[in-house]
Formats: structure tokens, C-alpha cells, sequence
């Protein structure tokens, strides 16, 4: 088999993400997995630093999980999650989908290495280091859904609401996300001007 991993990775920025919903900007898949991956480190920074009586977690980890959360899709293409859990029988079909890709993902890493990326390449994990992933995709959306709004897209709307919602309970059970949500996101409102000047604002240490 040809150890062509890296390559169709490198088509993540082929796959574009809202298609359905007419953004501004369009975002691909490896932009997004990006800032999953920034979200995630950040979210176990806060944990690690701030939540101090909590068990520590591993923040580069997450920040690797995250990089390659989506890593399928290279090969699925992204699935519109209101079309993707409309139904049981479509959510089946989608993770059948998803993990016959991450098969034949797999199956393109030489063998010596292959043990290294089984477990980021499309395992429906769970535990706590999962959480803290999926919690990181929201506020990726959450976010993208600001920006859009702050542009005018009215079409996100309804995207802001339900991301929102699916935030929620990430939100009331792990004060991490809470803390990014009440520390971090209100900048997402603001324009470049509003950021660099808040840079440069003189600060003590």
C-alpha cells in the first residue's frame, strides 16, 4: 500500500465546512481542525491552571486529538449536522461511513507507525479527554457563528441558538468551557480595530 496518510491529509483544506448555510467566509476542514486543536490546549490549560482541584490533564494531548478529530472527512466529505442527527438510521449510516474511512485511512501508514495514529483516526471515543475535544468543536462553531453574525449572515441565526444549546451542558459540567466561554468569546464580538487596539492596551504585569 502506498503511504499516502499525509497527503490526503493535506486535502483537509479541500473540504469545506457550513455549505449549507451560505457563510461569508467559507472555512475548510483543516482551518477548523486548527482551532479545535487551540480551543482543546486551552481548555486543558484552564483545567490544569485555574481549576487546580481537578485531575490534571494532559493538554498536548488534546490538542493532538483534536488535530485529527476530523481527519475522515478527507475521504466523507462534511456531513450538515442537522442533516447528519435527523434520524437514528442517518446517524448510523454516517458513523459506518465515517469508520470504513478511517480504515482506509489507516491502511495508507506504514505498519511501524501505524499503532501511533489508531486512536485519533475516527474512534467515536469517550472519556474525559473526548469531552473536552467535542467541547472545543462547538466553540469552533459557536465561534464561526459570531463572526458570521457579526458580518450580518443572518443565516446563522438559528446556528448560534442550536450550537448554543448543544453548549450547554459542556458549559454546566465542566467549568473549563464555562471559564473559556466567559473569559475568551466576547472578544469573537469584536472588530480588528477593537482587537489590535485591546493588544496594545497598556497592562501591569
Amino acid at each position: 500500500m502506498q503511504p499516502v496518510f499525509f497527503a490526503l491529509l493535506s486535502r483537509m483544506q479541500n473540504v469545506h465546512r457550513w455549505g449549507k448555510s451560505n457563510p461569508t467566509r467559507a472555512e475548510n476542514v483543516a482551518e477548523h481542525s486548527f482551532q479545535v486543536a487551540l480551543f482543546a490546549h486551552a481548555l486543558g490549560v484552564i483545567r490544569n491552571r485555574i481549576f487546580t482541584d481537578e485531575p490534571a490533564v494532559d493538554e498536548n494531548q488534546l490538542a493532538v486529538m483534536a488535530l485529527f478529530h476530523d481527519a475522515p472527512e478527507v475521504l466523507t466529505e462534511d456531513v450538515n449536522s442537522g442533516v447528519k442527527y435527523s434520524a437514528p438510521r442517518m446517524l448510523a449510516l454516517c458513523r459506518e461511513m465515517e469508520a470504513i474511512a478511517s480504515t482506509l485511512m489507516l491502511g495508507t501508514i506504514p505498519q511501524p507507525l501505524r499503532s501511533s495514529y489508531e486512536p485519533l483516526i475516527g474512534h467515536e471515543s469517550e472519556g474525559e479527554s473526548a469531552q473536552f475535544v467535542k467541547a472545543a468543536d462547538l466553540l469552533s462553531a459557536y465561534t464561526k457563528a459570531l463572526s458570521e453574525l457579526r458580518a450580518g449572515n443572518t443565516e446563522f441565526e438559528g446556528t448560534e441558538r442550536k450550537v448554543l444549546a448543544a453548549l450547554h451542558p459542556y458549559i454546566e459540567r465542566m467549568p473549563e468551557v464555562a471559564w473559556f466561554m466567559a473569559n475568551f468569546v466576547p472578544a469573537f464580538h469584536m472588530t480588528i480595530d477593537d482587537l489590535v487596539e485591546a493588544a496594545f492596551e497598556p497592562r501591569t504585569v
